[in-house]
């Protein structure tokens, strides 16, 4: 937003560009901000090529499974698509220099610069003074006097400039992407590991539920809440979804399940054994689940299973 008011105070037309990855969303973020500064948002998905770049990432991963440097290469490389869509005459961003480890130092914010095909016609209002002058500020149509030279994860200069750009209220910092949080890598890695074919769908499914690897060929996913319930039946019912089978409490209140791999009928009693264990109110001796698998439905009784109490999530 930062960036924006300060190249709409030069006079400048601007387009949005919001791209969707596999693991974060930012677009009602990214609506509301353009909203307020009043400019078209144009949104983008990532294509299915993202999940060749999170699996083997040229310039490698972060702390977690982050691949901070191609993802942004990834990302400038459709806003270069886009420029040249609207006629438009450079890129921006409002990154900051050294803000993030990875992907924001100075040699980074070059590299990705080059690589995006961007050389010269990727500007970063919030840094410039520190980077070398982009063509548009060399041929004086952006007045690089006006820029910045904003460094480090401070806010607080930052918040004094938003206020000073009449941005109320001040938003707070991004939630950010899931492949940066250590927590989350685990999953990522069991599914590079045991999988290593998988495509989209199952790297998005990475995004819900609880985890629990069975066996080297057998994971069972656990909705946490009806938000992942019903998430996981929308994950389900996509046409590009690999063979799983979803299996749903009846009568009783519980999570769903998806069972993903070696779908067969003792990995799907230990799901059903999952869900009432994780169930509230449900009578061991009466529990009834209902299984989809090949566009079939059957019934089927869920028991309490010993061995799934020593089953952690990934």
């Amino acid at each position: 937003m930062l960036a924006v008011r300060i190249l709409q105070e030069q006079g400048f037309t601007i387009e949005a560009l919001n791209v969707v990855t596999l693991f974060e969303s930012c677009v009602e973020r990214a609506g509301s901000a353009a909203a307020e500064l009043h400019i078209p948002l144009t949104v983008r998905q990532v294509g299915d090529d993202y999940v060749e770049l999170v699996r083997r990432p040229a310039h490698g991963h972060g702390t977690a499974v982050n691949p901070c440097i191609d993802c942004r290469i990834y990302m400038m490389r459709m806003a270069k698509d886009f420029m040249e869509e609207n006629e438009a005459i450079f890129v921006f961003s409002g990154e900051v220099a050294g803000q993030r480890p990875m992907s924001q130092k100075q040699r980074d914010l070059a590299r990705i610069e080059r690589a995006a095909g961007l050389e010269g016609r990727l500007l970063r209002p919030l840094s410039a003074h520190l980077l070398r002058p982009t063509l548009a500020e060399q041929m004086g149509i952006v007045d690089r006097t006006r820029l910045y030279g904003f460094c480090g994860r401070g806010r607080k200069p930052l918040m004094k400039l938003a206020r000073q750009l009449g941005i109320q209220p001040i938003p707070g910092p991004s939630t950010g992407c899931r492949l940066t949080e250590r927590s989350f890598a685990p999953r990522v890695r069991d599914l590079i590991a045991k999988s290593p074919d998988a495509g989209r769908w199952q790297f998005e499914v990475l995004n819900a539920g609880r985890h629990f690897r069975l066996n080297q060929r057998t994971k069972v996913v656990l909705g946490r809440n009806e938000h992942d319930n019903d998430r996981m039946r929308q994950l389900f019912a996509r046409k590009d979804a690999t063979r799983a089978a979803l299996v749903e409490p009846l009568g009783f209140p519980g999570p769903v399940a998806l069972v993903l791999g070696n779908v067969e009928p003792a990995m799907l009693d230990r799901a059903a054994a999952m869900i009432l264990d994780h169930a509230r109110r449900a009578d061991p001796n009466q529990a009834v689940v209902r299984v989809t698998l090949d566009g079939q439905n059957h019934e089927m009784a869920a028991r309490p299973d010993e061995r799934i109490r020593s089953l952690k999530s990934l």
